[in-house]
């Protein structure tokens, strides 16, 4: 191969390689400094509940019975937990199929599905400033950002200076996702770092992988060359 087509090959592939390797650096640098833009507390509460317990519990045997009664079938349960929500004590049972219910402690109320004033009010607990309420809009199938499966969730949005969007599930309330200007700026820097687009993640990282390494083995094919040809004029 002529020398004028050697380093052709080297410089064609480098083009393509050093503005990744750019980006690369540019954006692992944000990601080693995330704290200027990524504040603490991500899907955690910012004003959690508190009460005080005064009247008893309905018994979860009776709750069991309603959601019996209601689902129209006999359930078993994997878990039973108790949280508190806008200060309202709720039990959340999940059954061996995975369905889940949010129950009133007190009342036995069954708020599953919950509706979305509901959920907008569970939404204000998340948000560190004090927002006015924005939209609540139902979102069939949701992929959150780390999840792979799709969720029936609530989209509720603030009108605040970072824009805050709280997304939770449909039938508890829980929190899936806390977006706002700052998080969606480090959700970038992450994707662009990792060539996370087109669901081809692996296949982008595998060729600028590949590519580096052509780089490196052309570049040591032009120095043998040169090397060679140089020898070969003494």
């Amino acid at each position: 191969m002529k020398a004028a087509a050697k380093y052709r090959i080297h410089r064609t592939i480098a083009i393509i390689v050093v503005p990744l390797l750019i980006i690369s650096t540019i954006t692992g640098f944000f990601r080693a400094n995330q704290k200027w833009y990524w504040e603490e507390g991500y899907k955690k509460k910012k004003h959690p509940s508190a009460i005080i317990i005064e009247n008893e519990l309905i018994p979860v045997s009776k709750l069991a019975q309603e959601i019996d009664s209601v689902s129209k079938k006999k359930n078993k349960y994997q878990e039973i937990t108790i949280q508190t929500e806008n200060n309202t004590l709720y039990y959340k049972l999940t059954t061996t199929s995975k369905e889940k219910y949010l129950i009133e402690a007190h009342t036995g109320t069954i708020v599953s599905p919950l509706s979305s004033q509901l959920a907008s009010e569970f939404a204000t607990q998340y948000v560190k400033e004090k927002s006015n309420f924005k939209s609540c809009v139902f979102l069939k199938d949701y992929v959150a950002r780390k999840g792979k499966e799709t969720k029936q969730v609530y989209k509720i949005e603030f009108d605040n200076k970072v824009h805050s969007q709280i997304f939770l599930d449909y039938y508890t309330g829980e929190i899936i996702e806390d977006i706002d200007d700052n998080r969606q700026f480090g959700i970038w820097m992450v994707r662009l770092h990792d060539y996370d687009f087109f669901d081809s993640k692996r296949i982008i990282g595998s060729i600028v992988g590949i590519s580096i390494i052509l780089v490196a083995l052309s570049g040591i094919w032009i120095y043998r060359f040169r090397n060679k040809k140089k020898k070969e004029n003494r």
